[in-house]
């Protein structure tokens, strides 16, 4: 018929767009941010910060800030490794808020009062009202930010401050490991997913400005911290200010923090939705600003941050265009047995945990958590401004607790 070359010529046109869109933020970004970083030099800055001297006698003060709710598992373990941490750095303060815990956590805290600032709030807030909270407690030159259960070792805040002798720097951050992708599929297919993020981070590192930084652990300067309102996630928030103030954000060398990945499908779907309604909000929220970036920055921002979140479109696209090519050259009836051939596959690839299929399986329901949580953040108000922790990331560590600064493993909260 007259009308099947150019239907085959559209879908086919599709389906290469959509495969290539859905490939950019981790294939072809990363290689065209390689080609012109070569080709301009980094951006002039806005404003100007003095160096810092890194020697033991005139480290800037560093304010340590965690905000926790029901990590109880891990919150002991946690700050006598952060006390360790300051200890190594020096002039260093810790500074944690219980946001409405209703766990042992703020009973676990009360131990370290001596040590650490420590708030209580009966009424639960937010992790981002938390850290306001914090900042307002605390003076200091540096605020580290951090999340209770991730691991590091005693000399993590001295390599997070040595970025800062750049006086351009205005944050700088961690590589995160997860620690756990031998525990089934959805850990695996985590592990593999955050293996190619922080590829991608360390490339944009290289240039002096990644793009938006995880809450695991990142330092700033006090001066460039914007208070965000409640509803939005601190993290990604903060740290994209920085580069709209005109400084840099940079990996620290040699430092790897680790955490464990939700070894739960649903846990990671629940995770996926809050993650990307948070991160379309916060993207609506500083686009009028970020826009206004030097084009390198905004070509940086759309093609590792916009589009990744809207990778599940793209692949719903590509399927449909691949759906419509199979009943083009067969028949509908035929292409819809075979769709549903493969979804069947799937299903009992995740729920028979059958090598290969499980994981593609667990890729999928984190790309549809991602797809509801930007459908949330673009057609309803809601916020996740609190949200439940990850129950199969903390039984384990409390099963079995961890550290990366070699002291003890023994834990007062057993």
């Amino acid at each position: 018929m007259t009308w099947e070359l150019p239907m085959t010529l559209g879908l086919s046109l599709g389906l290469a767009t959509f495969v290539l869109l859905a490939m950019h933020p981790f294939v072809t970004y990363p290689l065209s941010l390689r080609i012109l970083a070569g080709l301009r030099h980094a951006q002039e800055d806005k404003c100007q910060a003095a160096p810092i001297d890194l020697t033991r006698e005139l480290r800037p003060k560093v304010a340590i800030c965690l905000c926790a709710f029901n990590e109880a598992a891990v919150i002991v373990d946690k700050l006598e490794s952060l006390l360790l941490v300051a200890e190594t750095y020096g002039p260093a303060s810790i500074h944690v808020y219980s946001d409405g815990s209703d766990d042992k956590t703020a009973l676990l805290l009360e131990q370290f009062r001596d040590r650490v600032d420590i708030v209580i709030s009966n009424e639960r807030l937010g992790k981002t009202h938390g850290m306001k909270v914090l900042l307002e407690r605390s003076t200091s030159d540096l605020v580290m930010f951090t999340d209770a259960n991730v691991t590091m070792d005693n000399d993590a805040l001295l390599k997070l401050a040595r970025p800062f002798a750049d006086p351009h720097c205005g944050c700088s951050t961690a590589k995160l490991r997860y620690v756990n992708r031998d525990e089934g599929a959805t850990a695996l297919a985590g592990a593999i997913y955050w293996s190619i993020e922080e590829f991608v981070k360390g490339i944009e590192s290289a240039c002096g400005f990644i793009m938006g930084v995880d809450g695991a652990s990142f330092l700033i300067r006090r001066s460039l911290y914007h208070a965000p309102p409640d509803d939005l996630i601190d993290d990604l928030y903060v740290t994209l200010r920085v580069l709209i103030d005109g400084k840099r954000v940079m990996r620290a060398d040699g430092l790897v923090v680790e955490e464990r990945g939700s070894t739960n499908a649903k846990e990671e779907y629940q995770r996926k939705v809050r993650i990307a309604c948070q991160a379309i909000r916060v993207h609506r929220a500083l686009w009028p600003q970020l826009r206004q970036l030097p084009g390198l920055l905004v070509y940086a921002y759309i093609s590792h941050r916009w589009m990744k979140w809207m990778l599940p479109y793209f692949a719903l696209g590509a399927a449909s265009c691949l759906l419509a090519l199979f009943a083009l050259f067969t028949t509908p009836a035929i292409a819809a047995a075979g769709a549903a051939s493969v979804a069947i596959l799937l299903v009992a690839g995740a729920f028979l945990s059958i090598p290969g299929l499980s994981m593609i399986s667990s890729s999928l329901i984190a790309l549809a958590g991602v797809a509801r949580g930007v459908a949330l953040a673009y057609a309803s108000d809601r916020a996740f401004t609190t949200w439940m922790p990850a129950n199969s990331v903390r039984a384990a560590s409390d099963a079995q607790p961890r550290n990366r600064s070699g002291r003890s493993d023994q834990s007062v909260n057993s």
